[in-house]
C-alpha cells in the first residue's frame, strides 16, 4: 500500500489504484513488474553506451584488458591485469554521458573517495577511480567465483546455507551505512560468492551520487528510479529522492525471501515456512523486512543480523538477544512537559549518531531528564558513567551531592577522590573532610593535611587529639567512612532497574510494531525493583550486623538513595 492514503493512482501508470492493489500497483504493472527479467536495471544502458574490448584497451593503457564479465545499468565490468602489481581486478567502466554530465565527474571522485574507505571482508574493495579516455570508472576487486543468482541457478540454496550467508550481508551494510553510504540496489547479481564460500556485497554505493544540495544527480539527468524492480523498497517507486539505508534492508528481504522459497515475494506470497524447513520465527523477521512502512522494518542492518543469528535459538534466548538490539521506546503519558518513559539504546538510524533519551525517566547510552540512568547522564537524579545534576551517582559524578569514584559536589562528595564542602573517601578534599588522605579546613583520616584536623598523620595548624572535639559535621563524615563500601552495592539494584527497564520498553516496542501480541504488555515488571531493593536492604542489615557496624545507620545511608527511584518509578510506570 502507499503509506500516503490520499495517493490512489499507480505510481508506475497514474491508472487508477484498487484499494487492496499489492505491492501498492494496478494489476497490468504487477504483471509487467513480475514478468522483469532479475538482471533488468531501471536506468538501462544503450547500445551506443557499451564501449568494445578495443576501445576499453586503448583508454587503459596501464591495464590489461582480458575479458568482460558483465554488464548492468550503471555500467560494464571487465575482467583486468595490473602488470605492475600481478593481480587481476573488476575494471567497471561508465557510461560516456554521464561523464559529460555537469558536475558528475567532481562528485563522481568525492563519492569514489568514500567507497575507497569501506573495508570490509564482505563489501568488494574499491582500489582506484577517476576518468580515463573519457569513461568515469572504478577499479574493484577481482572475486574469483559467481553470484547469488548463478548459484540459485545451480541449485536451489538449503535454509542452513541462506540464513548463514545473511549475517555477512548484514554486517557488510551496517558498516557501509554508518558511513552514510547507502547500495540501493541489493540483488542476487550483485552478492558474489567466491570460491571459498565468502560472500561479498558488489557495485556499493554507485547509485548515491548527490550533489551539493542533496540532489541525486542520476534521478536528475535521467528521471530514472535507480535499482532493480523486484528488489525496490516502495519507496523508491513512489519517493526515490526519500530513500534512506532501510531500502537496503527490504531489498535483503527480497533476496532472503528469494533464497529460502526459489519465488520473489510478489502479490500475496506465502509464508517462508510454507515453502521451506524453517521455524515461524524466520517468518517474522522476513515480513518485517518486507513491511511497506519503512518505520516497522528492522532499524538497522545490525538489527537484522541479530534477528537472524538468533532464529535459531530458544524462545527464551532470541529475547535476550533482541533486548540489546537498538531500539527506541517513548511513552504517550506526559509528566512535566516530558514524556513519562524514554528509553533507547544503540544509534538513530536516520542520523547514525548515538540515540539520547530524553524523559522524566530517561535511561539510554545518553540520558536527559528528572531521573536520568545512562553511559553519560543529566538530571536531578543522575546516574551514570558519567553523571551531572543534583543527586548524582557514576564512575564520574558532578552534582550538589555526589557519589561516585570521581566525586565533585558542591554540599555533600563520597568516593575513591571526593571533593566538596563535605567530602569523604580514598582522597578527600573538602571544607570538612575524611578519609585515608584528607586536605581539609577540618580533616580526619590516616594522612590529615588540614587547619584543624585528627587521624593518624596530622598536618595541621590545631592538632585535636580527642576527634569529640572536631565540629559535629567532621564527626558525621567521619562515622560515613565506614558505610562506603555498603554505598558501592547500591549500584546493584540500579543496574538491575536498568536491565529490566530495557527489556520492558523493548518489547512495548516490539508491541507498536506488531511483532508480538498487545496481551503481552505488563507493567507489573517494575513491581520487582522495590523487592530487590528490600531484599539488598536484608543483605545490608545482615552484614552491618556481622561486621560490628550500627544497623539501624546503614539503613539511613542506604534509603536515601534507593527510595528517590524505585518508589516514583513504580507508582508513575505501573
Amino acid at each position: 500500500m502507499n503509506p500516503d492514503s490520499s495517493l490512489s493512482t499507480c505510481p508506475q501508470c497514474h491508472a487508477p489504484l484498487p484499494a487492496d492493489a499489492p505491492q501498492g500497483l494496478c494489476p497490468s504493472c504487477l504483471i509487467s513488474l513480475a514478468g522483469l527479467a532479475t538482471d533488468q536495471d531501471t536506468l538501462p544502458l544503450t547500445a551506443a553506451d557499451l564501449p568494445e574490448l578495443a576501445d576499453i584497451a586503448v583508454a587503459f593503457p596501464d591495464l590489461e584488458i582480458i575479458e568482460k564479465i558483465g554488464q548492468g545499468g550503471m555500467g560494464v565490468v571487465f575482467k583486468a591485469r595490473q602488470p605492475k602489481l600481478d593481480r587481476l581486478v573488476a575494471l567497471k567502466v561508465l557510461p560516456k554521458a554521464l561523464a559529460v554530465t555537469p558536475g558528475f565527474p567532481e562528485r563522481f571522485n568525492r563519492e569514489g573517495r568514500v567507497l575507497a574507505r569501506l573495508s570490509h571482508p564482505s563489501i568488494v574493495t574499491v582500489h582506484d577511480f577517476g576518468e580515463s579516455g573519457g569513461y568515469c570508472f572504478l577499479i574493484m576487486e577481482y572475486v574469483d567465483g559467481v553470484n547469488l543468482r548463478q548459484a540459485m541457478r545451480a541449485g536451489r540454496f538449503t535454509p542452513e546455507q541462506a540464513l548463514k550467508v545473511v549475517p555477512d550481508i548484514c554486517a557488510a551494510l551496517q558498516a557501509a551505512h554508518e558511513q552514510g553510504v547507502l547500495h540501493r540496489d541489493i540483488k542476487p547479481e550483485n552478492l558474489l560468492l567466491d570460491t571459498k564460500g565468502r560472500i561479498k556485497i558488489a557495485d556499493f554505493g554507485i547509485a548515491k551520487l548527490l550533489d551539493d544540495r542533496g540532489v541525486d544527480l542520476l534521478l536528475t539527468q535521467s528521471g530514472a528510479k535507480l535499482g532493480t524492480a523486484p528488489y525496490m523498497a516502495p519507496e523508491q517507486i513512489e519517493q526515490p529522492s526519500s530513500v534512506d539505508h532501510r531500502a537496503d534492508i527490504y531489498s535483503l528481504g527480497v533476496v532472503l525471501y528469494e533464497m529460502l522459497t526459489g519465488e520473489l515475494p510478489l502479490g500475496r506470497f506465502a509464508a517462508p515456512s510454507e515453502k521451506a524447513a524453517v521455524g515461524g520465527n524466520i517468518d517474522e523477521i522476513v515480513f518485517r523486512a518486507l513491511e511497506k512502512e519503512r518505520g516497522r522494518r528492522q532499524q538497522s542492518a545490525g538489527e537484522f543480523k541479530t534477528q537472524i543469528e538468533g532464529a535459531g535459538l530458544p524462545a527464551a534466548h532470541r529475547v535476550l538477544m533482541r533486548t540489546q538490539e537498538p531500539f527506541e521506546y517513548k511513552s504517550k503519558r506526559m509528566l512535566c512537559g516530558l514524556p513519562l518513559l524514554h528509553i533507547v539504546r544503540g544509534r538513530d538510524p536516520a542520523t547514525g549518531k548515538v540515540r539520547t533519551a530524553h524523559g522524566f525517566f530517561a535511561i539510554g547510552d545518553k540520558a536527559r531528564g528528572v531521573f536520568a540512568l545512562g553511559g553519560i547522564a543529566h538530571g536531578y537524579f543522575a546516574c551514570g558513567g558519567i553523571a551531572t545534576g543534583l543527586v548524582t551517582f557514576g564512575g564520574l559524578s558532578f552534582g550538589l551531592i555526589s557519589i561516585g569514584g570521581l566525586a565533585l559536589g558542591l554540599l555533600l562528595a563520597c568516593g575513591g577522590l571526593s571533593i566538596g564542602t563535605l567530602a569523604a573517601g580514598g582522597i578527600a578534599l573538602g571544607y570538612h573532610g575524611c578519609g585515608g588522605i584528607a586536605m581539609a579546613w577540618h580533616g580526619m583520616g590516616g594522612l590529615v593535611i588540614a587547619h584543624q584536623g585528627h587521624g593518624g598523620t596530622v598536618h595541621a595548624a590545631e592538632v585535636v587529639k580527642n576527634a569529640q572535639f572536631m565540629p559535629p559535621l567532621t564527626m558525621w563524615l567521619e562515622s560515613l567512612t565506614s558505610y562506603m563500601g555498603f554505598l558501592g552495592i547500591s549500584w546493584f539494584p540500579i543496574s538491575v532497574f536498568s536491565f529490566i527497564a530495557h527489556w520492558w520498553a523493548r518489547n512495548e516496542a516490539a508491541i507498536e510494531a506488531g511483532e508480538i501480541p498487545r496481551d503481552a504488555s505488563s507493567s507489573r515488571i517494575f513491581w520487582l525493583l522495590p523487592a530487590i531493593t528490600a531484599v539488598c536492604l536484608i543483605f545490608w542489615w545482615m552484614a552491618a550486623c556481622l561486621s560490628g557496624t550500627a544497623a539501624p545507620q546503614i539503613v539511613r545511608v542506604i534509603v536515601p538513595v534507593c527510595v528517590p527511584v524505585c518508589v516514583p518509578v513504580c507508582v508513575t510506570c505501573a
